[in-house]
């Protein structure tokens, strides 16, 4: 087995020996408080308390090669604090330590590591009080009782850490230190220490009174911030005003805001969208001198492009900022969001117009659809009086001659609709209507030569009914009737109209087999493939049945009556209209 390189090893171990590192540090720095920084012993163990550090930092990554200048940098720190180490720098030293352990008190989840870094904080805190602010200022001398107890305290402190059980910190190489956090505890700790020193010249008071009346007087101030930030009354405080500062910068943003919200509903094509957006920035925003923009193969400019250059890209579009000065952070985190906001109203609006073509797509296709049905049908009405002719006699016959006069005009009609709705596509609940009695009359003449079909109706059929929705209803089922028929000599077709409350119901059954349960349960749901039809004629004659207010339902299939009910959607659920009241009609 090869051996692991020492590159690897190592930072791995030093992660996993950061509590201990951290430990033997403050150990380090307790032993240089103890011995003093003007003792040989002492600078050097505060030479190996800065090595510590170094392997402990949270900054750089544990596996990274310090370069050259780095090295002859961190060198040159710890010779210069080893000549010239003096109790005011290691005063500086434990309050910036501090502030970096308290940065990362907050950004623990467990319970026992969090509960070590506020122990190591408590440490330095009472090690500066107590142990290193003497060294820097000879009057801040506390009694000599409250130091043995502060020197014991820290022992304490440090067996207390090293008892505490070890507990998952981070998940990568590189630890993150809340900025904030570490400033404001630096900060506090130098009013700490000042405003004791303040109260000692100017009160006369001991060190340990002056401490104490600064501890008083800092606490009641970030009380008071504290009910400043966030009162209690009912109003907004200062905390609020910080936050709008931190989100929004005025109201040049607000107003592109607002314009870009009015520009996404006037303009509907994506390129002139991003045009007059990116026109907009550099007309509202007093920050930008002008831009570039990319998205896809097309691209454009605005305003003038010079200065700093700034590039934001989201969503497949690239959005380049030219502004005259460096921006804050705030402001750059603005410029990323109104990028971010832009590109995804462009998305919104290709994907608009991509639905809007599939629309269009979808409209030509369902009209291409209908109308191959409708002409399908008239070629079925053609194929009848095909049939008729070829009957022995029918050249002499007067029926025929009748049958002719009646048909060709009403075909001629249709074929001329048909070809008026290729012109002109129109809904289906604005087609053409028909006088119910006229529509079963024609019907009947149209199938007077077929004796395998019957029909009845019931009432008097007084209303209309949509056209175009009952004869593609009935020319399909009966298309599907005649295939069967093929296949089953016997089979014979009913069909009957009747008027049930504001509308009109068609009932179509024959006495054949009846269709397959899976043929069944999806025969309107879209296109199914069958050897008799039923597939996606019936499926489009429901969806235009549909639009028309009307519904196409199979009410029964079983071997010996398979219904077909067409009739208003209110009444599908309903039972089948009983025309026993009126006069009695036969079913197969």
């Amino acid at each position: 087995m090869a051996p692991t390189p020492l590159s690897v090893t190592l930072p791995a171990r030093l992660i996993a020996l950061r509590r201990g590192l951290l430990l033997a540090l403050l150990a380090a720095l307790y032993l240089v408080l103890s011995q003093g920084p003007d003792t040989l012993f002492g600078r050097t163990l505060f030479i190996a308390h800065l090595g510590l550090f170094i392997l402990w930092q949270p900054f750089v990554h544990t596996g990274q090669r310090l370069s050259l200048p780095s090295l002859i940098a961190v060198l040159a720190v710890a010779v210069l604090s080893g000549i010239y180490l003096k109790g005011w720098m290691i005063t500086l030293w434990i309050m910036m330590l501090a502030g970096i352990v308290g940065g990362k008190v907050l950004l623990y989840d467990t319970r026992a590591a969090r509960l070590f870094y506020l122990l190591a904080l408590s440490f330095l805190v009472v090690a500066l009080l107590l142990l290193a602010a003497p060294l820097a200022v000879s009057q801040a001398r506390p009694p000599r009782e409250i130091v043995w107890l502060g020197h014991a305290g820290l022992i304490v402190l440090l067996l207390v850490m090293g008892l505490l059980p070890q507990a998952q910190e981070v998940d990568s190489s590189r630890e993150v230190v809340d900025f904030v956090y570490s400033l404001f505890i630096f900060l506090l700790l130098t009013v700490l220490m000042l405003g004791s020193l303040a109260a000692m010249l100017l009160l006369g008071s001991g060190y340990v009174e002056a401490l104490l009346q600064t501890l008083l007087v800092t606490g009641v101030v970030l009380m008071l911030l504290g009910l400043v930030a966030n009162p209690r009354s009912g109003f907004a405080g200062i905390g609020s005003l910080i936050s709008r500062y931190l989100m929004s910068i005025g109201l040049p943003v607000e107003q592109w805001l607002q314009a870009l919200s009015n520009l996404a509903l006037r303009e509907e094509d994506p390129q002139a969208f991003l045009e007059q957006a990116c026109v907009e920035i550099a007309q509202r925003l007093p920050w930008v001198k002008g831009g570039e923009w990319i998205a896809g193969r097309n691209r454009g400019r605005f305003g003038a492009g010079e200065g700093r250059r700034w590039e934001f890209s989201h969503g497949g579009m690239v959005l380049v900022l030219y502004t005259l000065h460096a921006p804050s952070p705030t402001l750059i985190w603005h410029y990323n969001l109104l990028a971010q906001l832009l590109a995804q109203f462009h998305a919104d609006k290709q994907r608009a117009l991509a639905l809007k073509q599939l629309s269009y797509m979808q409209a030509i296709h369902e009209t291409g659809a209908r109308l191959t049905h409708d002409v399908k049908n008239l070629l079925q009405s053609l194929n009848m009086l095909c049939s008729a002719g070829l009957e022995p006699g029918a050249e002499s016959s007067v029926e025929y001659q009748s049958l002719l006069r009646r048909q060709l005009p009403a075909i001629t009609d249709r074929l001329a609709e048909t070809l008026g709705k290729l012109n002109a596509p129109q809904g289906i609940a604005s087609a053409r209507r028909i006088g119910a009695a006229e529509w079963w009359r024609e019907l009947g003449q149209r199938l007077a030569t077929l004796d395998w079909i019957d029909l009845a109706s019931d009432g008097s059929l007084d209303g209309e009914i949509p056209f175009d929705v009952f004869t593609g209803v009935t020319d399909n089922l009966i298309r599907n009737a005649t295939e069967k028929r093929l296949r089953e000599p016997d089979l014979r077709l009913s069909l009957r109209l009747a008027q049930v409350g504001g509308g009109f119901e068609l009932n179509t059954w024959d006495n054949g087999s009846a269709m397959a349960d899976a043929l069944a349960a999806g025969l309107f749901l879209g296109p199914v493939s069958s050897e008799s039809g039923y597939g996606i004629g019936l499926y489009q004659a429901a969806r235009h049945a549909q639009v028309a207010g009307y519904g196409l339902e199979l009410a029964e299939n079983r071997d010996g009556c398979v219904r077909f009910r067409l009739a208003m959607a209110a009444l599908l659920h309903a039972p089948m209209h009983n025309p026993a009241q009126d006069r009695a009609v036969e079913e197969p």
